[in-house]
């Protein structure tokens, strides 16, 4: 969860390297600054999450992850970026963003499957075992699709770096 963090300190120290002047500039600065804000955000409610909280406040924290991705990619979506490289590294945060949004979504569903198995075990404890087993397939799942969905980060930060100057 706290990958997203890594972006937003390498994307800050980015947009400072930027300076001024040129077509390229001003849209890496434009990039930079439509990511790092829901970045930023991410990294505080990722912070939530490792604390030791209840499954609702889990979900919400989750819930209100996925808003921030929808809204970077969004942020990012609105910029018309005309440079070819720029584009490509906007549209594949985009791509990593929607697929974050759709893993989180994933874990959100689980927990709400795990909370109502816990419900129902008192009157059926056979079938809230089979449920709960189910639910911690469905988790392990999640768990890789968010990995694999915010796995192209390192590339995106590097490339974006590196193109806009900041190595």
């Amino acid at each position: 969860m706290r990958t997203f963090m890594i972006l937003a300190l390498v994307m800050a120290t980015g947009l400072t390297l930027v300076g001024c002047g040129g077509k390229k500039q001003d849209e890496c600065k434009a990039l930079v600054e439509a990511i790092n804000p829901h970045v930023t955000a991410l990294g505080k409610l990722s912070d939530g999450l490792t604390a030791d909280t209840s499954p609702e406040a889990s979900a919400k924290a989750l819930q209100s992850m996925v808003g921030e991705v929808e809204a970077g990619a969004a942020a990012v979506k609105k910029l018309n970026l005309e440079t070819p490289e720029l584009k490509k590294f906007g549209e594949d945060y985009q791509k990593m963003c929607t697929d974050s949004a759709k893993a989180f979504g994933d874990m959100i569903a689980v927990g709400k499957k795990v909370d109502a198995a816990q419900k129902a075990g008192a009157t059926n404890p056979e079938a809230a075992l089979a449920d709960l087993a189910a639910a911690v397939s469905e988790a392990t799942n999640a768990e890789t699709a968010i990995k694999k969905a915010t796995a192209p980060e390192s590339a995106i930060v590097e490339g974006l770096n590196k193109f806009c100057g900041a190595e």
